[in-house]
């Protein structure tokens, strides 16, 4: 087996020796290695520095040729002349954990992979990360795999050339998309090396090396990758299934990553006008509702926005929804308070009441006159549960029985306030809590014998969350209360965390029982008994 390594080079003479230093010091040996070097018009010392290491190896491969603008066309000009079995696309910047190779063959002959993707590493920079959660080996369709669309992997040679899948020449920004979108569609399997750093992603703008996606761009641009990879996908010679899966893998993409840059990007506002229209027509020309129901509720209230809102509307609700409280309840669902995406999401009814979660923590439990005090704060993650009514459940674990109890709102003296994680205040519109479980209620639940698991429950007009309490205080309390009823019991409450770290009481009844009273007739046989042993 034979592996091509195609290194476009632009302006690279600080960076390229060590580039080409990883792949040439490869475990994989040299008798399976074609370095090509396409050296895309640079005006400093980088033809210089290719031409040393072409003399120097044999397998070193070195292609000179006027600027292109782009690293598209030395690497379709790589794809053209590579005699590997498989070809591994390297930027003149980067470079490769010595064993990268060596792992990436194993994946092949262990899966007959068309494409490995080997771990990243960021210098300086962020990496793609989410599609090393997948299995060693699995299919494009179903997979996260769109999470990482850059380049820098190993393809099948044959993949390419019996699809005829290049990169697109006549632009620079988002280039990998359309490629990568083809090589995932067409493949029929994908792996992964996920332990142990295959290629080192840098960011070497402190070499004087400006990477385009840090320049100012346009809006027609920056829709280049958009019109390209959906070009791609409706030409996919696939069955209209596979096309229509590839369709919506990309434009979850889309509405998870891209929408992101749009929004918070220094673009003018002429270009993001520019931008959320040409989106908004290019989603009714691929007719977006045949994939429709696959989406999630955010992702559809999204498409909705862009096709019958404006940019105003997309970028209102962004900004809004990561903020807590940004939600509201309508008989019993959860929609956006933004206007536009209120409007729309009530028409639909995509209620967010599955994204919304309640969260509740036990900062002190301790002995009250009336029972067992317990108080702590909570919080919802997207609902304004201004209006809400609490309740806490108590449920036996070893039967039925569950018990419920209105909560109070605020501490339970104003002087003793709650003590509430400092960085969740930060970040969450935090309520405070408190109830006193009657020692009445506890004898009834301690009559089952069973270990007590608390939960809170939120009520909101018809709408209702729920969670299991955390118990954030640092001790076990053992309490005891005397029974109301019979003052001879004496009723033992012991708090403890679970191994999820929730709060549950265990209760258990410690009073001295009264020695059972014998009939006259067992006395008299008792008695007899001693006098025959002594």
């Amino acid at each position: 087996m034979k592996f091509t390594i195609a290194i476009p080079v632009y302006n690279d003479e600080n960076t390229i020796k060590q580039c080409l230093d990883s792949v040439i010091k490869q475990t994989i040996g040299k008798d399976k290695l074609e370095i090509i070097c396409v050296n895309d018009g640079s005006t400093d010392q980088s033809p210089a520095i290719l031409e040393e290491y072409s003399n120097t190896y044999h397998f070193v491969r070195v292609v000179h040729q006027e600027n292109s603008g782009s690293p598209s066309g030395p690497r379709n000009k790589a794809i053209e002349i590579a005699t590997g079995d498989y070809i591994f696309f390297v930027d003149g910047d980067d470079y490769l954990g010595e064993e990268a190779l060596e792992r990436m063959e194993e994946k092949v002959l262990q899966y007959d992979s068309d494409i490995v993707v080997g771990k990243y590493v960021g210098i300086n920079r962020g990496v793609p990360a989410a599609i090393f959660r997948n299995p060693d080996n699995f299919s494009f369709y179903g997979s996260n795999a769109m999470y990482t669309v850059s380049v820098q992997k190993l393809f099948r040679v044959s993949l390419l050339r019996e699809h005829n899948i290049r990169f697109p020449e006549h632009y620079s920004l988002g280039e990998d998309q359309p490629f990568i979108i083809q090589a995932y569609a067409y493949s029929n399997s994908i792996s992964i090396v996920n332990d142990y750093p295959c290629y080192y992603l840098t960011n070497n703008l402190t070499v004087g090396r400006e990477q385009l996606t840090k320049k100012p761009i346009t809006g027609r641009l920056y829709m280049h990758q958009f019109e390209e990879t959906l070009a791609a996908i409706q030409s996919l010679n696939l069955p209209r299934e596979k096309k229509l899966r590839t369709y919506y893998q990309y434009l979850t993409r889309v509405l998870n990553i891209e929408l992101r840059t749009t929004i918070v990007r220094s673009f003018q506002m002429e270009d993001k006008h520019f931008i959320f229209d040409s989106l908004k027509a290019l989603i009714k020309q691929h007719n977006y509702l045949d994939i429709y129901p696959n989406f999630n509720t955010r992702e559809k209230l999204l498409l909705r926005i862009i096709e019958q809102g404006e940019l105003e509307d997309l970028i209102n609700f962004w900004y809004a929804e990561r903020h807590p409280g940004n939600m509201q309840v309508f008989h019993g669902l959860v929609y956006p308070k933004t206007e536009k995406a209120y409007e729309l999401a009530k028409a639909e009814s995509l209620s967010f009441h599955r994204s919304n979660k309640l969260t509740a923590a036990v900062t002190r439990v301790q002995k009250a006159a009336a029972g067992l005090l317990i108080e702590g704060y909570h919080y919802h993650s997207l609902v304004d549960a201004s209006d809400e009514q609490l309740y806490v459940k108590l449920s036996d674990r070893d039967s039925d029985r569950v018990i419920s109890l209105a909560v109070q709102k605020g501490a339970y003296q104003i002087d003793s306030p709650i003590p509430v994680n400092p960085e969740v205040m930060q970040e969450q519109i935090v309520s405070q809590f408190h109830v006193v479980i009657p020692a009445s209620v506890l004898e009834e639940l301690e009559a089952t014998k069973g270990i007590v698991d608390m939960h809170l429950v939120s009520r909101i007009e018809n709408y209702t969350a729920i969670a299991r309490i955390l118990g954030e205080f640092t001790h076990h309390l053992t309490a005891k209360h005397v029974s109301s009823r019979k003052k001879s019991r004496e009723l033992t409450i012991t708090t403890y965390n679970t191994k999820h770290g929730n709060l549950s009481l265990k209760l258990q009844d410690t009073a001295k029982k009264k020695p059972k009273q014998l009939s006259r007739k067992q006395r008299i046989s008792n008695k007899i008994k001693r006098m025959l042993k002594a």
